[in-house]
C-alpha cells in the first residue's frame, strides 16, 4: 500500500486502487470485459496524436490539448511526450490530478470563483505552472488576494466573449480593463487572451464555420493588439477546439490550440472534421435479439449521447432510443450478432461518456495492455482539498 507523504498522494492512491481492483485484466483478450467498458484503441490514439502534431506542423499555434474530454493524467502524459506544451483542464480538482501526476504547465480554461476553489488554485500554484481566466475584477482581487496569502504566483488570461456569449469581456474596452487589473494584482502575471470561439463548433457547413471561426479569432487578435499597444504583457492567445482545429490552429495570432476531442474522436466530432479514427467505444453485449431488434446493455448511463446518437462501430444503424441501461436498435441481416456477442458503441460526445466510468482499458492487439483511471470526476471527495493543506 502507498504512504501518505505529499499532496499527490489522491492520484497515487487512485493508481493504488485500479491496479488492485482491475490489474487482473491486463493480457487478457478485450472482449472477455464485464461490460459496459469503456476501451481506447492506443495505437488508434496514437495516430490521432500524430495527425494533430502534423497539422499544427508549421503554424504557430502550440497544442495544449484539453483533458477534460479524457479526464485521465496517464493520456495527458503521453499527449506531452509526443510535443504538447502543457494541457487545458476544466477545473481546479482536474489541475491538481494532472499536476499530481507530472504534468507542470496547466492551463484551468474556466472561472475559478467559488472561494474554497479559489484557495485550491492558490495552493496548488505552488506545484505547478498554473493558468488562469478572469473576467471579473471582483475575481482577479479574490485570486490575489489568495495567491498573496501563500505567497505563490499564477499566470492570467483575460477571457474574451467571442460570440459564445457565455463568459468573457463584451468589448475590448472591457478587456483591455480588467488586463489593467490582472497586470497590476500582487500574485497574477498576465499572459493574453484567451478566445474560445465554442459557438462555431455546431456548425455543420464548413464553409460557414470557417467563416465563423475566423471573424471569432481575427476580433481575438485585434483585442490582443489593443493590449500590447497599452503595453501590457500580452503574448498569448489561446483558443480553438477540435471542430476548427485546422482553421484556429492556422490563424497566425493564435499561440494556443485547446483541442482535446480529437484524441477520441467520437460521432459529433466525426461530422465535422475528418482524418482522425474512433479510437474509443463503450464494449457492449447483446442481451436480447427479438426479430431485427437487437438490445445492448449499455445505455445513457455508459455512453455519452449529447448532439448525436452514439452508433455501432461499423454500422450505420441509428438507434430508436437509449434509456438508462440499455440502447435497441432496429437492424437487418447485415448485422448477425445474436445473444451474447459483443459489439462497441462510438461516442455521441466523448467527453459526458469518460465521466460515467471509473477507468478506460487501454487496449493493444485485442487485449488488455493497461488500465487507467478517470481522475478526477468529482469536487473534492477524492482528497485534494486535504492533501493540499485545505481541511
Amino acid at each position: 500500500m502507498c504512504v501518505m507523504s505529499d499532496w499527490r498522494d489522491p492520484w497515487l492512491r487512485a493508481r493504488e486502487r485500479v491496479a488492485d481492483q482491475y490489474g487482473r485484466h491486463v493480457g487478457e483478450p478485450v472482449d472477455s470485459l464485464s461490460t459496459p467498458a469503456l476501451v481506447v484503441d492506443v495505437d488508434a490514439m496514437r495516430r490521432n496524436i500524430g495527425v494533430m502534431f502534423d497539422a499544427l506542423a508549421g503554424q504557430r499555434a502550440r497544442l495544449r490539448p484539453h483533458t477534460k474530454v479524457q479526464k485521465s493524467p496517464d493520456i495527458a502524459l503521453l499527449q506531452v511526450a509526443a510535443g504538447a506544451i502543457g494541457v487545458t483542464v476544466a477545473s481546479v480538482w482536474e489541475a491538481a490530478a494532472m499536476a499530481a501526476a507530472g504534468i507542470a504547465d496547466i492551463l484551468i480554461a474556466n472561472q475559478v470563483v467559488p472561494q474554497d476553489k479559489v484557495e485550491a488554485a492558490a495552493a496548488l500554484a505552488a506545484h505547478a505552472d498554473l493558468t488562469l481566466v478572469v473576467d471579473d475584477e471582483r475575481n482577479i482581487e479574490a485570486l490575489s488576494a489568495a495567491m498573496t496569502r501563500r505567497g505563490t504566483q499564477a499566470g492570467a488570461l483575460v477571457e474574451l466573449d467571442v460570440g459564445m456569449a457565455r463568459c468573457g469581456a463584451r468589448s475590448p474596452a472591457e478587456a483591455l480593463a480588467l488586463a489593467r487589473l490582472a497586470d497590476a494584482a500582487p500574485g497574477l502575471n498576465l499572459k493574453g487572451i484567451q478566445a474560445y470561439e465554442g459557438h462555431c463548433m455546431l456548425e455543420p457547413d464548413r464553409g460557414t464555420r470557417i467563416r465563423l471561426a475566423t471573424e471569432a479569432m481575427d476580433y481575438a487578435a485585434s483585442v490582443q493588439e489593443l493590449l500590447q499597444r497599452d503595453g501590457l504583457p500580452a503574448g498569448t492567445l489561446s483558443g480553438g477546439g477540435t471542430g476548427t482545429y485546422d482553421i484556429t490552429g492556422a490563424n497566425p495570432a493564435v499561440t494556443e490550440l485547446q483541442a482535446g476531442s480529437y484524441v477520441f474522436m467520437d460521432a459529433f466530432h466525426g461530422g465535422l472534421v475528418p482524418g482522425f479514427e474512433v479510437s474509443l467505444t463503450t464494449l457492449t453485449s447483446v442481451i436480447a435479439r427479438h426479430g431485427d431488434t437487437i438490445i445492448l446493455d449499455a445505455g445513457r448511463k455508459s455512453v455519452g449521447i449529447d448532439f448525436v446518437s452514439p452508433p455501432i462501430l461499423g454500422h450505420d444503424y441509428v438507434a430508436r432510443y437509449y434509456a438508462e441501461e440499455h440502447a435497441l436498435f432496429d437492424v437487418d441481416d447485415r448485422l448477425t450478432a445474436g445473444l451474447g456477442d459483443r459489439l462497441r458503441l462510438v461516442s455521441g460526445y466523448a467527453p459526458t461518456t469518460v465521466n460515467l466510468h471509473e477507468v478506460i482499458f487501454a487496449a493493444r492487439g485485442g487485449r488488455v495492455a493497461g488500465v487507467w483511471p478517470v481522475f478526477p470526476r468529482g469536487p473534492g471527495h477524492f482528497g485534494f482539498p486535504a492533501a493540499l493543506g485545505l481541511e
